[in-house]
């Protein structure tokens, strides 16, 4: 069953009235591996607001982290926990020069990782940071990880912060998963219910039956035109002005 994707990166109403760009990035692609499955790569980060290349980060790992992926499921080589340290230890280093070029420090690169590959029977979800994962299991939407906000709500780690990655997150997972969403820190109060501690359910049930029906490309376009005015929309912007990512995914049917 293809994968049918949207996702979209809007500016917060703070960056937009300081002059700011949206720092946040957003990548996905669809590949086949060496049995000619579809295979969906999933990348967002948020470079942070103290970084003075923070957009330039996020854009960064984004791309980079994707087409790695995809060109090592593409040689044939299992993408598993290895393959998520060897890919990041490249773009670790691609920040690292980046950050020379223009002699910058290398904090002035923060950013936040957030990322998945689904074959059809294997998951392999990854994340450094806040921002979090959701997928669909039989009793609804669940996080795979709690957003790390470090000791402090406004804290957390980043892609630089060590390049051992010892903040890292990987989980494989030995089955089949049909949806899946990505959002960053800037959607947390809204896609999170902090007193249980779990998925706000309503948020993604309003989403995802849209997306299902979404089987042509036209489709997903006037989607995702749609969602960027839903993620900038007024009763979003009560509740949050930082920048917001969003990445939804599935392979279900309505």
């Amino acid at each position: 069953m293809s994968w049918q994707v949207i996702g979209k990166s809007v500016k917060g109403t703070s960056h937009t009235a300081t002059g700011n760009e949206c720092e946040d990035a957003a990548r996905f692609d669809i590949v086949q591996d060496e049995n000619g499955d579809d295979v969906l790569l999933c990348c967002a980060s948020d470079g942070a607001g103290s970084a003075l290349y923070a957009a330039e980060a996020s854009a960064t790992v984004t791309q980079e982290v994707v087409k790695r992926m995809a060109a090592w499921l593409q040689s044939g080589k299992e993408l598993d926990e290895s393959a998520v340290y060897a890919v990041l230890e490249d773009v670790y280093d691609i920040l690292q020069k980046q950050a020379t070029a223009v002699e910058a420090e290398l904090n002035d690169f923060s950013c936040t990782l957030l990322g998945c590959c689904i074959a059809p029977a294997q998951a392999i979800f990854f994340q450094l940071g806040d921002g979090a994962i959701a997928r669909l299991t039989d009793s609804g939407y669940a996080h795979i990880w709690w957003p790390d906000n470090g000791e402090y709500q406004n804290a957390t780690s980043f892609l630089i912060d060590d390049p051992n990655f010892g903040s890292l997150k990987i989980l494989v997972l030995d089955e089949p998963v049909d949806e899946v969403a990505l959002f960053t820190d800037g959607l947390q109060m809204l896609a999170l219910n902090y007193e249980q501690q779990q998925i706000h359910q309503p948020f993604f049930n309003a989403l995802f039956p849209s997306l299902r029906l979404a089987d042509a490309a036209e489709k997903r376009t006037i989607l995702n035109r749609r969602l960027e005015e839903y993620l900038d929309s007024t009763a979003i912007n009560a509740r949050t002005d930082d920048d917001k990512t969003l990445l939804l995914a599935t392979r279900l049917k309505a």
